[in-house]
């Protein structure tokens, strides 16, 4: 698996290539603008060029023949044989031009600026007559020499980034990583923790924009912490409510091998599969609560049918109410809907049911309300048993309590079990007293 390059790479990387982008642009558009001016500007040093040349001939007063010195004009300058002027008696007869320029016309417009190619030279020419139109003066300039002050510009424009880039990438390399000291601090203090250090981390020193990482880093800490703590409290609980059904049953198979009766025999052996069952139900308890820790069984929530799981658990639980001599009832509307999972929602209300099957009397009624409110949806489970003290209510929510006094065995898991998926499903849950006072009353209420 390829590692993803580092933050000090991308920082390094990503300011670099914005700064080159940028530098780029300005010195395109500033050559661009630089090389525009300067073509206007070289254009005028032609026209004046070709102004003071007109300026030296003949006026409109003379009528004598244009009489100009026929030998070259002197090259004064290294430059000037890129500039050149011509001077044409009636725009036909060449009277003077300079050392550099041909023996041609410069450009066969006569009259403003004009580019033409003489000779295999591109050439940028103002052309002007005199005054009284005698004589035609062309100053042109080598469009090579102007390409070459442009090409020079740009390699000015372009020389300091390659001095300044690299420059600046030592710059930003030494305060990227200064800037990051306070990540790898971060880093090295957390991978030296012990796996049991759940503490939070300081924040002290850290750049306000890692402040949000290390606030989530922390609360990630105090849910793993709490985890932690509610699964070491599971597990010595666990270990301790089995280890009374597996002694019980080792206890009944002892008697059962030892017993030559055989009456004694069987009862041991009804005893040892009693308590495989209640054993059995205990862990399949302790996996439905395990499982129920976790908070990612809300996102299979989904609507679902309310009275319909109530109708299918009175169903699965009417073989055993019948054989403890209690009534099943149904009674609300339907249908009724509320959004969750419809696994642990049957879970729930088969709990409440068996719970009120276990501690009912014999000749009883588990009822089982269930309606729409304009607030969302109440199940109501009532039994005519020893009910629950009042005093006792708050504990039996608890994992393992159990109230003194109960004649039936169990874990203490049902209730608990109820109010864990209760919260899932943002479910308010009350214990109150059945009707005139006898057995318990437990209602869920359901949000829309």
């Amino acid at each position: 698996m390829s590692r993803a390059p580092s933050l000090r790479v991308r920082l390094l990387a990503g300011v670099l290539a914005a700064t080159l982008l940028a530098w780029i642009a300005v010195s395109v558009w500033g050559y661009l603008r630089a090389r525009h001016e300067l073509a206007e500007i070289l254009d005028g040093h032609l026209a004046q060029s070709a102004a003071l040349l007109v300026a030296q001939l003949p006026g409109d007063d003379d009528d004598d023949e244009l009489e100009l010195d026929l030998e070259h004009a002197p090259e004064l300058h290294r430059h000037a044989r890129k500039v050149a002027f011509q001077v044409w008696e009636r725009g036909r007869k060449l009277r003077v031009h300079s050392v550099s320029a041909p023996r041609t016309r410069l450009a066969e417009s006569d009259r403003g600026l004009s580019d033409s190619t003489v000779e295999g030279e591109r050439w940028r020419v103002f052309s002007a007559w005199s005054a009284n139109g005698r004589a035609l003066v062309q100053v042109g300039e080598r469009l090579d020499a102007r390409d070459a002050v442009s090409r020079q510009m740009a390699l000015d424009l372009l020389l300091p980034l390659i001095v300044a880039l690299p420059l600046l990438g030592i710059a930003l390399a030494l305060v990227v990583g200064r800037a990051l000291k306070p990540l790898q601090a971060l880093a090295d203090a957390v991978a030296a923790r012990e796996p049991r250090r759940l503490e939070p981390v300081s924040s002290a020193g850290v750049p306000r924009e890692v402040l949000p990482l290390v606030d989530r880093l922390n609360a990630l800490f105090e849910r793993i912490a709490a985890l932690v703590e509610k699964e070491r409290a599971f597990t010595a609980d666990a270990a301790h409510e089995l280890r009374t059904p597996l002694a019980g049953i080792r206890a009944q198979a002892q008697v059962a091998s030892d017993s030559a009766d055989t009456a004694e025999r069987r009862h041991a052996l009804a005893q040892v599969m009693a308590g495989c069952d209640r054993a059995a139900r205990l862990a399949e308890q302790l996996l439905t609560l395990a499982r129920l820790d976790d908070d990612s069984t809300r996102r299979r929530f989904a609507p679902c049918a309310l009275d319909a799981v109530a109708r299918a658990v009175l169903a699965e639980l009417a073989q055993a109410a019948h054989s403890r001599g209690v009534a099943l009832e149904l009674h609300g509307d339907a249908p009724v809907r509320v959004v969750g999972d419809e696994g642990l929602l049957h879970v729930l209300v088969r709990n409440l049911v068996d719970n009120g099957l276990r501690y009912g009397s014999a000749g009883g009624v588990v009822r089982v309300d269930i309606v729409s409110t304009a607030a969302g949806a109440r199940l109501r489970v009532v039994d005519l048993g020893p009910g629950i003290p009042a005093s006792e209510r708050a504990r039996v929510l608890d994992r393992f309590h159990r109230v003194l006094g109960s004649a039936e065995s169990g874990a203490g898991l049902g209730l608990s079990i109820v109010a864990r998926i209760a919260a899932l499903h943002g479910a308010t849950l009350e214990l109150g007293d059945g009707p005139a006072g006898r057995g318990l009353a437990v209602t869920l209420s359901f949000p829309q």
